[in-house]
């Protein structure tokens, strides 16, 4: 095999995770030359269209990757996969999860690790990622085979996958996460610092202080770190301290060449240096997580000074070609929003059994399935309850980011969106069942939200609709029957069908 057998476990080691994925199959290693430019986005994106097997290239036109290697690229990471029984095998594997694990395997594992104590992180002297080290001038971010993976993006965006690590100027706070960066000369990246996220948060602490902003981004971390990192948990919250929670194990980091922040040790490679308060350049468009791109619309960002590189050899930088579902954006930063909001509204008191983002939604609807039991004891209706989970869930940091939400009863399997569809289109009554908020924000990127018709006054709405019968809230639930193999006939009839459905001449 390509990728040895680790000590550590595929949620703690990105070679882990590959040499399991070759195990399921799920891996391709493609040695021919490739282009960086536009050949390697096509490639990948085909693949998430077809769910086919993640791509490793090994070889691009015009590079000589040299004695240390610089560097391998990994396509889909965590794209679905088609191998059968296994459509979330690389998000599962991320997690330390079998690869057969279900959607609602998946958000209970990450909403179980939540009620465990967090492990602080381990500091060691060294790692495999302090291998090889390149320093000042010795960095020339253009001549690394930095992919341009749509025709209509602003520039090679080399970090769509990588995970930033900025601290605040007390240092009481570390945060993980996940934004798009591109290249802009020899020894720096541009990108997006939103205010209301995380680090355009903490680059605001060190913007008050007149300091840059101390940064590191890190490619090819443990994989439990990247989902965490697309996590949005609670301010002040170390992602370090989570990670350990749903690993079971405490996270090895190594301190930085040039300031004092700490990143995996056993990651593939690391960017390092200031994120400028002063110094902007163009950035973008970028064909992005709601599958548009606008063309032309670069805008001035903040500048990531590169001061030194340090990596394994060989490393592996994995990136994501947003766009159309599904990629990383849906499997990753949708799967681990609605495993944050299944917490917040059981930290609430709210009946609520699961919450799953449908991937053909772009991050944009959420389904909240709630338990109909624990639901009528509450004695309500519709509308109280749905104006009180409305509040709950926009109100939260992960609501500023979702502006759709839909409520089903524990009839209907939110991960399946043929179900939720049915229920929407049959229990949720235009204008009765639908409870608009208008009090909270949305995340620019929202098309609509930026692209659409403006609100005369106050934020664009968000909407609860609610996918059940007002029945449904009562204390005499009026029961009706499914017309379907599972509703409209009886147990032991099924139950002969499904032993014979072979026999039958059916799938074999």
């Amino acid at each position: 095999m390509l990728f040895p057998e680790d000590t550590k476990s595929a949620a703690e080691s990105l070679r882990q995770f590959l040499h399991e994925l070759e195990r399921d199959n799920d891996l391709v290693t493609i040695t021919e030359d490739v282009d960086p430019h536009l050949e390697v986005g096509a490639i990948i994106r085909k693949v998430y269209e077809t769910e086919e097997k993640a791509p490793l290239f090994e070889s691009f036109t015009g590079y000589d990757r040299g004695e240390s290697g610089l560097f391998r690229i990994l396509g889909a990471p965590v794209g679905l996969s088609s191998v059968p029984g296994q459509k979330l095998g690389r998000v599962a594997r991320s997690l330390g999860l079998p690869p057969t694990a279900s959607g609602r395997d998946i958000v209970l594992k990450i909403n179980e690790a939540k009620g465990r104590a967090p492990l602080p992180s381990t500091k060691v002297s060294t790692g495999p990622v302090k291998e090889y080290k390149l320093l000042g001038d010795q960095i020339d971010l253009t001549a690394l085979p930095a992919p341009l993976v749509h025709q209509d993006d602003g520039g090679k965006f080399l970090q769509s996958f990588g995970m930033h690590v900025v601290r605040t100027p007390d240092g009481q706070w570390v945060n993980w996460s996940i934004t798009r960066n591109m290249v802009n000369d020899a020894r720096s990246l541009v990108g997006p610092v939103i205010p209301r996220q995380d680090i355009g948060v903490i680059f605001q602490m060190w913007k008050d202080r007149g300091e840059d902003m101390p940064w590191a981004l890190c490619f090819g971390v443990p994989p439990a770190a990247i989902m965490v990192g697309g996590m949005p948990i609670p301010k002040w919250t170390n992602e370090t301290e989570f990670i350990s929670a749903i690993t079971g194990k405490p996270l090895e980091v190594v301190q930085c060449e040039t300031n004092d922040l700490w990143v995996p040790a056993n990651a593939e490679m690391v960017m390092e240096g200031v994120v400028s308060i002063s110094e902007t350049a163009p950035e973008g468009p970028m064909a992005e997580y709601h599958g548009l791109v606008f063309p032309g619309a670069a805008k001035q960002c903040p500048v990531f000074k590169v001061n030194a590189i340090t990596h394994r050899k060989d490393p592996v930088v994995p990136i994501s070609v947003t766009g159309r579902a599904t990629e990383e954006s849906h499997t990753v930063w949708g799967i681990m929003q609605a495993a944050e909001v299944l917490h917040i509204c059981q930290r609430a008191g709210l009946p609520v059994k699961m919450v799953w983002n449908p991937f053909e939604s772009h991050c944009l609807w959420f389904v909240v399935q709630v338990d109909r039991t624990q639901l009528k004891d509450r004695k309500t209706q519709m509308k109280p309850f749905c104006e009180e989970l409305g509040h709950v869930i926009f109100g939260s940091k992960p609501g500023w980011y979702i502006p759709k939400l839909y409520v089903v009863g524990d009839d209907v399997d939110p991960t399946n969106l043929k179900e939720v569809i049915w229920a929407e289109a049959t229990r949720c009554q235009p204008e009765a069942n639908e409870f608009f908020f208008h009090e909270y924000g949305n995340i620019p990127l929202i098309p609509y939200v930026t692209h659409g018709v403006q609100p005369t006054t106050g934020y664009h709405r968000k909407v609860v609709r609610c996918c059940m019968f007002p029945c449904e809230f009562e204390d005499d639930i009026v029961h009706w029957n499914e017309g379907s193999f599972r509703g409209s006939f009886p147990a032991d009839v099924q139950k002969k069908i499904n032993q014979n459905w072979e026999a039958y001449g059916f799938g074999v």
